[in-house]
């Protein structure tokens, strides 16, 4: 592995890393927010705070790329914009959870476990776009992955430090950390009710596509791939969000920030609940812009 702070490509931020916070230069930073639609958004002076608490983020956590990939400027700084797109109106104390950031250049392989309902374990091993290791842990991308942030409703970056906000108060469950300076007016057993009713109702919408799929289904084979996805397509949110609390809450985040209006469309509730979390209404930002 490579860490960023000896990486001959990052020149600027090695160079300045010791003593001050370093500064992005302004092309580098106006080429990056080019690459990312949904952050054509905020108004200048927004944008601006972006910069410097992206910088923060730089000069806190440390980089490391890993499987061969090169770590640039650009990588660094296109991955740490996108992290603090969710703490812009908070605090980067919600990442203090982490160790650092590791980069692969495509997806990775992790170990995986699952219990069936005969209570017998699982396991096996499946390559990943991202991971989010809690206690402490890194968060782990695929630059690949990072780089398709520009399909519908994905991006892995805000979905993995999701997790990590999430992972605030303990493990990943769905409900993140309410701080006193921030979240005074959301309920705990308000979101708690509410998310658990959208998850529910979200989950039963998944299984009821899945059992439109035929039974011998291979996600290989283009007649079965093109089914599932003309069956999925309506949903408003990645079916993954299906799959356990905390990844619908990461997943309704990373379309919150980049494809809100169908989540907002299906579950107004998760929506006014998470631009009150993060103190941001992208609709409304949107709205705004055309007016």
């Amino acid at each position: 592995m490579n860490d960023f702070r000896d990486n001959r490509p990052m020149q600027w931020l090695r160079r300045l890393f010791h003593r001050h916070v370093p500064r992005i230069p302004d092309a580098l930073w106006r080429d990056c927010v080019a690459r990312l639609p949904f952050l054509q958004r905020l108004p200048p002076h927004d944008l601006e705070r972006l910069k410097r608490l992206c910088e923060a983020l730089l000069d806190k956590k440390t980089f490391t790329s890993a499987g061969g990939l090169e770590l640039t400027d650009e990588i660094a700084v296109l991955i740490a914009l996108q992290a603090s797109l969710p703490v812009l109106n908070l605090t980067l104390d919600l990442y203090d959870d982490m160790a650092g950031i590791i980069v692969y250049p495509a997806a990775f392989v992790v170990p995986q476990s699952e219990m069936d309902e005969a209570g017998v374990v699982h396991e096996w091993r499946a390559p990943v776009s991202g991971e989010a290791l809690d206690a402490g842990g890194a968060v782990v991308l695929s630059w690949e992955d990072v780089e398709a942030s520009d399909a519908p409703g994905y991006n892995v970056v805000i979905h993995e430090f999701a997790h990590k906000i999430d992972m605030g108060d303990g493990g990943a469950n769905g409900c993140p950390p309410f701080l006193a300076d921030y979240h005074r007016d959301i309920g705990p057993q308000a979101w708690q009710r509410e998310f658990t009713a959208a998850y529910e109702d979200f989950t039963r919408q998944v299984d009821a596509l899945d059992r439109q799929l035929p039974d011998d289904f291979d996600e290989n084979d283009d007649v079965h791939a093109s089914l599932h996805e003309a069956l999925f397509a309506e949903l408003p949110l990645d079916p993954y969000a299906a799959s356990h609390p905390a990844e619908f809450f990461a997943v309704a985040s990373e379309a919150f920030f980049v494809l809100p209006q169908p989540l907002a469309d299906a579950y107004p509730e998760i929506y006014r609940l998470l631009s009150r979390y993060y103190r941001q209404d992208p609709l409304g930002a949107a709205r705004h812009d055309a007016s």
